[in-house]
């Protein structure tokens, strides 16, 4: 495989690694917000699952650092990066009760595949977990629902994306109306509103498992749009600035730098990342030389 499609897999996977470990994350806080009881044996196994996903996360999150050091020295070429992507990654697997560390070389792909089974484990015991609790599912969904709605949001605010509203496609509010009425007829209370209780009969629990997919594959989507949109006008600015002769100033390169830190995938949030890149448009366009 040549080295630029295996620098291309290597940043592939380690974006796909961000966005599923902060997936899991708000899954497993949705699940588990009493930890005790029935719970306490799911929840530590989740959690002692999510924390080896994050270490997996790290150990990428290093060497695209390394990379990215590279590709920024001046002396550096295709042998140096050839190089760090056919060295394994020294994965530190710790743990919080003071066990010894746990390193472990793992090539890229190794690495991936592992955090897909740790993201797969970790969606099946939230959904046995949850299978027989109804509120549990709705938590999620509902979780789900306001991530999304957020994102769209930040991403109006910054001109980003076509101003669609994502959630109108997936037809939520009737199934948020079933499950508000199921919810408080379980409670014993009267419900008031034009959608009759129904009895889950696993038919209600399913459809909100697909609803929950739907919109977290819809966030993801619109989150990886926003990220190539910015990187786009990212790049653009920078060709201005190399046409322009100031792509080398200090304040417009380190303007530049901080822009593609904003855009890390571990690290990236759109009002920020937007942010970041109008400062480095400012900078192009102030005439510094």
């Amino acid at each position: 495989m040549a080295v630029r499609d295996r620098l291309d897999a290597t940043l592939a996977a380690h974006t796909w690694v961000c966005e599923h470990l902060l997936d899991v994350q708000q899954l497993v806080t949705d699940a588990f917000r009493q930890p005790d009881g029935p719970a306490a044996a799911p929840a530590q196994e989740a959690r002692d699952l999510l924390h080896r996903l994050g270490c997996l996360s790290l150990a990428l999150d290093r060497l695209v650092d390394d990379l990215d050091g590279v590709a920024r020295s001046t002396g550096a070429g295709e042998q140096a990066l050839a190089r760090l992507l056919a060295d394994p990654c020294q994965v530190r697997f710790t743990a919080a009760t003071g066990e010894p560390v746990q390193v472990e070389a793992m090539a890229v792909q190794e690495i991936l595949v592992a955090a897909r089974e740790h993201v797969a484990r970790i969606r099946r015991i939230v959904e046995a977990y949850g299978r027989d609790r109804l509120a549990v599912r709705a938590q999620r969904l509902r979780s789900s629902v306001d991530r999304l709605r957020q994102l769209a949001a930040e991403a109006t605010a910054e001109g980003l994306g076509d101003g669609t509203d994502p959630l109108a496609s997936l037809a939520v509010d009737g199934l948020l109306d079933r499950l508000a009425a199921a919810e408080t007829a379980g409670r014993g209370q009267w419900w008031r509103g034009d959608v009759q209780p129904e009895r889950d009969d696993g038919s209600l629990g399913a459809a909100v498992d697909r609803a929950v997919e739907r919109t977290d594959t819809a966030r993801r989507r619109l989150r990886r749009g926003c990220h190539v949109e910015l990187t786009g006008r990212l790049e653009a600015y920078r060709q201005k600035a190399a046409d322009e002769g100031r792509a080398e100033h200090p304040e417009v390169e380190r303007a530049y730098r901080e822009a593609l830190a904003a855009l890390r995938p571990d690290a990236f949030a759109v009002p920020t990342a937007s942010r970041a890149v109008r400062t480095y448009q400012q900078a192009v366009n102030g005439g510094t030389r």
